[in-house]
Parts: structure tokens; sequence; C-alpha cells
């Protein structure tokens, strides 16, 4: 019988990181992700998807709310994020990642099962 590091869908913990760049620094964050992705791989970790976040009508000013981009991040285990982090390797990058990242808001996310949630309660 074979056994698996993987545990299955269900133990598997998302994050929404809203991410604010440092002016200019939108290529530079594709560098810093490029080093930092072996990392977060190593951990059971993955980018799910990354967005950019469109104006809401064409050629309007950047809103400083809105952040310069948004990732999901997925990790096999609870323990995926915080092994991550403490790597020598991410830790190594820490002064990459300051002069890049203005701020990073982390949100833990889970999926809402559409039905359930729309279903009429009565």
């Amino acid at each position: 019988m074979s056994t698996s590091r993987r545990t299955g869908p269900r133990a598997a913990v998302r994050y929404l990181a809203l991410i604010y760049l440092e002016p200019g620094q939108r290529e530079a964050l594709r560098g810093y992700e490029r080093r930092v992705l072996p990392v977060v791989q190593r951990h059971g970790g993955a980018f799910e998807r990354i967005w950019s976040p469109a104006p809401a009508e064409p050629g309007a000013p950047h809103d400083p709310e809105t952040p310069d981009e948004i990732h999901l991040l997925r990790f096999d285990s609870p323990t995926g994020l915080a092994a991550a982090r403490r790597d020598p390797e991410m830790q190594a990058l820490a002064g990459l990642r300051a002069s890049v990242v203005l701020k990073a808001v982390l949100v833990p996310v889970a999926d809402v099962p559409l039905g359930p949630y729309f279903a009429d309660p009565a």
C-alpha cells in the first residue's frame, strides 16, 4: 500500500494575497515571484491564479485602494505557508521583497458551495 504526502483537496488551504507595489516595481515583482516560486513549491504550495485589477472605466486613474495584483495561493497543508516563510531561501529574499512590495494583505479563504448559499431558507 502506498502513501501520499498529499492529503487531498479538502486539506488544502488557500489564501488571497492583495499586493500593493512600490511605484514602478511591477517587473521587479516578476523577478521576486520567479525566485519565490521554488520555495513555495517545496512546501506544497502553488500560485493558482494571478489577477491584475482592471480600471473601472477605460482611462480612469489608478485607485490607491485597489491592489496592483491579486494572487490566489494554495498550500497542501495548513502548515505550508508558515514553513515557506521560515525557509532560509525565502528569508534571504526579504530585502528584495521590501524594496518591491509596499504592502501585502493575506486573507485565508474557503470555498462556499453556491447551491446551499443561494438556496431558499423557507
